[in-house]
């Protein structure tokens, strides 16, 4: 008899530590809740309640309490919450946010069919056909008295001490007609990103050999030691000091262009003679300057010395009449805007001057401008940091 009882209390001793075995944390704290469920609630009071943010006595849906139709009242928000701005209360906006939510998209929430029988259902319907009266407590809402004639609003707080529940944005939830689940959730969540779309441009130093006047570096000659030559940017200046008495004297301004493409400006703009010059490019004569005619004459085709006459002539045809006396007077300089870009090619170049003077000394000053651009090498790049977006947006 001994031993049998001896077995009995060690299989109760086995249970008891299997029983204890079970507990885990979540357990322990639900019960530690529910046994301190009476000291908590008893801090629920009104004055409690207007110690704590956003506490009003007359919500802004008060004046919705006693109305006959919930839907008149939802339509109504919905209605409302369209053009309501909002305010300076980011958790105020949040009612408008979810009214608009939910009536924008009543499509794409997920929707669940609930079967006739579902204990949600059955349950519902035993209470509502086993209901007695004074079986049915209010503990909340309006009340209206006929006895006296007096209206009031009552403010009740609610708590819920009940388990933790946990909804996960982008969880997808796999549910059956029989099934009671605790929330809905979306399969979208919004990303507010930013990034940029930019050019850059990396530019290298200008075009080798390149100059501000076209004329290549060292490549300028003059064929006649009695004329001389300035070049300053784009600023050409030949001269010819003239000490011989009613005769030709000429030269060659030879020079080297690379890029005529890239020569935007090559013209004459102002002559000095006295007492002609003629001007001829690359073998082509583009005309006379002298005051017998006023300056420039485009007309002309030669400048030559008319030996039939003394003392000599000058003539720029080859008609005989067409002539003038060598020295016609005081010098002459007048602005001019000849253009030579026409005449001009690719590598080596040559502007012949020819000076014809009269009686005393004289000289041919011809006056040119010349500009090249030199625009440095450069390359854009796009930059495009949006691209990985655009595509997860597919």
């Amino acid at each position: 008899m001994k031993k049998g009882k001896q077995r009995v209390l060690t299989l109760a001793g086995l249970l008891a530590v299997a029983v204890g075995a079970l507990a885990d944390p979540h357990s322990e704290g639900t019960e530690l809740g529910k046994s301190t469920l009476g000291k908590l609630s008893s801090n629920v009071t009104s004055a409690n309640a207007k110690s704590m943010p956003f506490y009003t006595d007359t919500p802004s849906q008060s004046s919705q309490f006693g109305s006959s139709s919930l839907f008149t009242v939802g339509t109504s928000r919905i209605n409302s919450c369209k053009t309501e701005a909002d305010g300076p209360d980011a958790i105020a906006n949040q009612e408008c946010d979810a009214v608009n939510f939910l009536a924008k998209n009543p499509y794409e929430r997920v929707k669940v069919d609930v079967d006739e029988n579902d204990p949600i259902i059955s349950g519902i319907g035993e209470i509502i056909n086993n209901a007695k009266p004074d079986e049915i407590t209010e503990s909340c809402g309006t009340k209206t008295t006929t006895t006296p004639d007096i209206y009031s609003t009552e403010v009740c707080n609610e708590y819920n001490l009940s388990d933790q529940k946990i909804c996960s944005m982008g969880q997808v939830v796999d549910v059956d007609t029989k099934a009671n689940f605790q929330c809905n959730v979306t399969q979208n969540a919004l990303e507010t990103v930013s990034c940029d779309k930019y050019l850059v441009l990396s530019c290298q130093p200008p075009i080798a050999g390149c100059t501000g006047s076209g004329i290549a570096v060292n490549s300028a000659t003059i064929s006649n030691g009695a004329y001389q030559f300035t070049l300053v940017g784009s600023a050409l200046t030949i001269v010819n000091n003239v000490t011989a008495i009613n005769e030709v004297t000429e030269a060659d301004f030879n020079f080297f262009i690379a890029g005529l493409d890239r020569v935007d400006e090559f013209f004459i703009n102002a002559i000095h003679s006295d007492n002609y010059v003629g001007i001829a490019v690359n073998g082509i004569f583009i005309g006379v300057h002298g005051r017998a005619f006023g300056g420039w004459n485009a007309n002309a085709t030669k400048l030559v010395q008319d030996t039939n006459y003394s003392p000599p002539h000058a003539r720029w045809s080859d008609n005989p009449a067409d002539h003038y006396k060598a020295e016609t007077g005081n010098n002459l300089k007048t602005s001019e805007h000849i253009d030579l870009i026409p005449y001009l090619r690719e590598g080596s170049n040559v502007i012949n001057i020819k000076v014809l003077n009269g009686k005393g000394p004289g000289y041919g000053m011809v006056y040119i401008t010349a500009h090249q651009q030199c625009p440095p090498e450069c390359e854009e790049t796009w930059v495009d940091q949006c691209s990985s977006y655009e595509q997860r947006s597919l």
